[in-house]
C-alpha cells in the first residue's frame, strides 16, 4: 500500500491535471488525429452493436471518437450525450450529431426535448476525462458529475460498463482517488481495451 501523500487530495489533482494539459499541448495535431483514428477503430471491435451507448463530444484535447458516434447512428443504435446543468449530468437522446447546441460551458449538447436515458436499462458508456490509470481510475475536470451520475447508475443499472476513451498521453501510473469518486470498467486507447485491474 502507497504512503499517503503529504500534498492534499484536491492540490494532488490539479497537479496531475496541469501535467497532463502540458503532454496534450506537445501532441500535434496530425498526431492527435491519427490516435483518435486507431482509438475509434478500437472502439468499433469492442462495443457491442446490441446496446445503448452513452457517449460524448469530445474537445480539442480529447481523443476525437467523433467518427465512432456516428458510426453508432448510421446502424440504428441508440445514442445518449451528456447535458449538464453546472453540477449534475443528464443523457438525452441524440437523433444527428449535426443538431447539436453549445450550451453555456461550451460544449455542444443535445436538444433539452431530447428523451432522457432510463435509469434502468443497460448501456455502454464512454467517459471523458483529463487522466487515467490501469486501475480504471480516472480524474475528470473537477466537478465531479460524472462521478455522482456513475454511483447513481451502478445503483440501478449494475449492468453497466463504463470505459474511458483516452490517447496514449494521457495513461499514467496512478490518478489520486477520493472516496466518492468512481473507477471505470476499463479504458480504451489506441492500443486496444485496458481492463480494469484490481
Amino acid at each position: 500500500m502507497p504512503l499517503p501523500s503529504p500534498i492534499p487530495l484536491a492540490e494532488r489533482k490539479e497537479i496531475l491535471r496541469a501535467d497532463i494539459y502540458q503532454r496534450l499541448s506537445h501532441l500535434s495535431e496530425q498526431d492527435r488525429e491519427a490516435e483518435s483514428r486507431s482509438v475509434v477503430l478500437r472502439l468499433l471491435e469492442i462495443i457491442r452493436t446490441d446496446i445503448i451507448i452513452c457517449g460524448f463530444i469530445p474537445l480539442r484535447t480529447e481523443a476525437n471518437i467523433r467518427p465512432f458516434l456516428e458510426e453508432v447512428l448510421k446502424r440504428g443504435q441508440p445514442l445518449y450525450l451528456p447535458t449538464f446543468d453546472g453540477h449534475s449530468v443528464f443523457l438525452r437522446k441524440t437523433e444527428d450529431l449535426h443538431h447539436l447546441t453549445v450550451s453555456q460551458f461550451h460544449i455542444p449538447e443535445p436538444p433539452q426535448d431530447g428523451a432522457l436515458l432510463d435509469p434502468t436499462v443497460p448501456v455502454i458508456a464512454l467517459i471523458p476525462g483529463r487522466a487515467f490509470d490501469a486501475r480504471g481510475a480516472r480524474c475528470g475536470r473537477g466537478n465531479g458529475a460524472y462521478d455522482r451520475w456513475i454511483a447513481e447508475r451502478r445503483k440501478t443499472s449494475p449492468a453497466s460498463l463504463y470505459y474511458g476513451a483516452a490517447l496514449e498521453c494521457q495513461i499514467v501510473g496512478e490518478v489520486p482517488m477520493a472516496e466518492h469518486d468512481q473507477f471505470l470498467d476499463g479504458i480504451v486507447t489506441a492500443r486496444g481495451l485496458m481492463e480494469k485491474r484490481s
